[in-house]
């Protein structure tokens, strides 16, 4: 167990402090913004997790942090997360450590025997999304020929979330297209309410640069981004690649910047062998083309990634309909024009050609062309830039997404 001795500024919540419970495997996960902000205004919070306390940081101080024990199994099973889980919460409880409201994540089994534990608890869980064939790019992606999605591949983790939100107080999602893709009667049980982005962290910053390797990549260069925890083509990194050779060949100086992992990713499609799927993609572009403008950056610590969206041109926000990325909705709190597909989970909160473009998933063409657009009009890109940051500040600020946790927190600790 670790605990942070309190040493930040404390502001007076709205309503009076509560002790929240938050469960997340990968602590803090979607927790990253809120649960500092709930230190702040003086809650008491304690984190259950498998992996390592977060590091020292202002943010933290006055959290409690206790990592689960799994005895060294390094894929367990969500029975047996779950039964990890419901040993610290009962150990939690024998040193005296009982929370007002539990929050946890569905997808790892870490929710299963909460109720046991905590008969009576507000129990708040966060499922993210019904597992289908579409999320997976079956039905979407037009180059997933001959290959068909299975029920059972999505099973398990449906069965987790169902069960978390008929035994839960409150369910939450990040966004409609993510409540769209349960089944009633789940659907309406669901409450959209985003994490919210800490804005000060963001805008938009005309003269921002950033220096990677011998590189200098400036606000106002024509530079095309695409950022995701692992480049895959779930993310749409097929898609770019197919439209580059268009754009590249409509402006001589455009570059294209890569950030994410080459792993295996979030879907389904196995890259060829020996391969990942960065270098699959990158076979695809035809000769002549200059690999020089495209750079790959891996993965960028969290300040590099915000200069990297402030100097983007054009931010690709291309996506099979699964869970709405971090990264799309940090690009438009900088500023920066998006470009997306119908369908994709940021779709339903973008007006055409208002703060964003929309796209066919698979016409590259109709992408390339949407890019060269923003690329070529400095004023209607930050047009549209402008607009989008708009839409954070009134649907995904993190003040917004605060004020709504904190009624929630109220009226169920009137219920419970």
């Amino acid at each position: 167990m670790t605990c942070r001795k309190v040493i930040g500024t404390y502001r007076s919540p709205t309503h009076a402090p509560m002790h929240l419970l938050l469960i997340h495997q990968n602590f803090p996960g979607q927790f990253r913004d809120l649960a500092p902000a709930w230190l702040a205004r003086g809650h008491r919070v304690t984190a259950l997790g498998s992996a390592s306390a977060p590091e020292d940081d202002p943010r933290w101080d006055g959290l409690t942090y206790v990592r689960y024990r799994l005895d060294g199994i390094e894929e367990p099973s969500v029975e047996e997360r779950g039964h990890a889980v419901a040993e610290a919460c009962r150990q939690l409880q024998q040193k005296g450590l009982v929370p007002d409201l539990v929050m946890v994540h569905t997808a790892w089994g870490e929710a299963q025997q909460l109720r046991e534990v905590f008969p009576t608890t507000p129990l708040v869980v966060f499922p993210e999304l019904w597992g289908h064939a579409e999320a997976l790019g079956f039905g979407i992606d037009q180059q997933l020929t001959g290959q068909s999605a299975e029920d059972s591949w999505f099973e398990q983790e449906n069965q987790l979330a169902a069960t978390a939100i008929d035994e839960s107080d409150a369910a939450i999602v990040a966004c409609e297209a993510q409540r769209q893709s349960f089944p009633l009667p789940w659907r309406d049980q669901l409450t959209v309410l985003p994490e919210g982005l800490e804005q000060s962290k963001y805008g938009a910053a005309p003269s921002a640069e950033l220096r990677w390797n011998n590189h200098i990549f400036a606000a106002g260069q024509p530079l095309v981004t695409l950022v995701s925890r692992n480049l895959e083509p779930l993310r749409g990194l097929r898609q770019a690649l197919l439209a580059w050779p268009a754009i590249a060949a409509a402006v001589p100086d455009a570059q294209l910047l890569l950030v994410g992992d080459r792993g295996q990713g979030y879907g389904m499609e196995v890259p060829p062998a020996g391969e990942d799927h960065l270098s699959a993609a990158l076979k695809t572009l035809p000769k002549g083309v200059d690999h020089q403008r495209i750079h790959w950056l891996g993965t960028l610590d969290h300040p590099s990634m915000v200069r990297l969206l402030q100097v983007s041109a054009c931010h690709l926000a291309l996506s099979y309909p699964y869970t709405l990325s971090w990264s799309v909705l940090e690009a438009m709190a900088c500023g920066a024009a998006l470009v997306s597909n119908h369908g994709s989970p940021i779709a339903r909160e973008l007006i055409d050609g208002h703060n964003g473009l929309l796209v066919p998933f698979n016409d590259h063409h109709a992408l390339a062309q949407a890019v060269i657009e923003l690329l070529n009009h400095p004023a209607r890109r930050a047009q549209i830039g402008t607009a989008a940051l708009h839409t954070i500040e009134q649907r995904f600020s993190l003040p917004k997404s605060l004020a709504s946790f904190e009624q929630l927190f109220q009226q169920l600790n009137q219920t419970g």
